[in-house]
């Protein structure tokens, strides 16, 4: 019986245990303005001037930044699994549109952003960014 016992408080405290560790899994959050503009100061050896006007630029761009994550997924079919639901023209055109949107927007923060950066600057900035490859080379 105590035998029993202590192997139903065994498995108990490893269920616990386990249930604890895939609650702390860190979730990606992204930095507010401040926290940008602090990173970057530290990285590219911004003057007080240039935090200043960096801090200012991205508190205006920041919902450049923040991303508006994917958003509910459509129903599958049920009855076939294999059938996915298909792009009408219309949300394809909102979908382009957008990306174009944001595309000029990011386009207009780094314009300003070179303004207030020296070359190196700008450079180590880009850097620190590496532009995405591009999905149609392979």
């Amino acid at each position: 019986m105590k035998k029993l016992i202590f192997t139903m408080v065994a498995l108990l405290t490893m269920t616990v245990a386990m249930a604890q560790n895939s609650d702390n899994k860190k979730s990606f959050k992204m930095p507010t303005p401040a926290e940008q503009t602090e990173r970057m100061t530290k990285k590219l050896g911004l003057s007080a001037d240039q935090a200043a006007k960096v801090k200012a630029l991205n508190e205006a761009y920041q919902d450049l930044f923040k991303g508006k994550g994917r958003g509910p997924r459509p129903q599958m079919n049920k009855d076939n699994k294999e059938e996915r639901p298909q792009l009408t023209d219309e949300m394809k055109q909102k979908m382009k549109a957008e990306h174009q949107a944001h595309k000029a927007k990011r386009q207009e923060y780094e314009t300003k952003l070179k303004a207030i950066l020296t070359a190196e600057q700008y450079t180590a900035y880009q850097n620190m960014h590496p532009k995405k490859k591009d999905k149609n080379k392979e």
